[in-house]
């Protein structure tokens, strides 16, 4: 197992309750060891098993949330 940690833009967010969700849903996904979602900068920096999910399976998930996220 390979921890990898990846910062990412999120577009779309409208409000703190939008971070929360994101963050709380994320927190659940098997490969997601750590994620933290911050409204005010409009990212996230999210750690994660790079044997069990990637980059583009993190922006696919946030895409099925409705947001869009863009690799910094």
């Amino acid at each position: 197992m390979a921890i990898a940690k990846k910062k990412f833009q999120i577009d779309g967010m409208h409000c703190g309750s939008c971070a929360i969700g994101i963050q709380m849903i994320f927190s659940n996904q098997n490969g997601i060891k750590n994620v933290s979602v911050s409204y005010e900068g409009k990212s996230s920096e999210i750690e994660y098993d790079d044997q069990k999910t990637d980059v583009e399976g993190i922006e696919k998930m946030i895409s099925e949330l409705g947001y869009k996220a863009t690799p910094k």
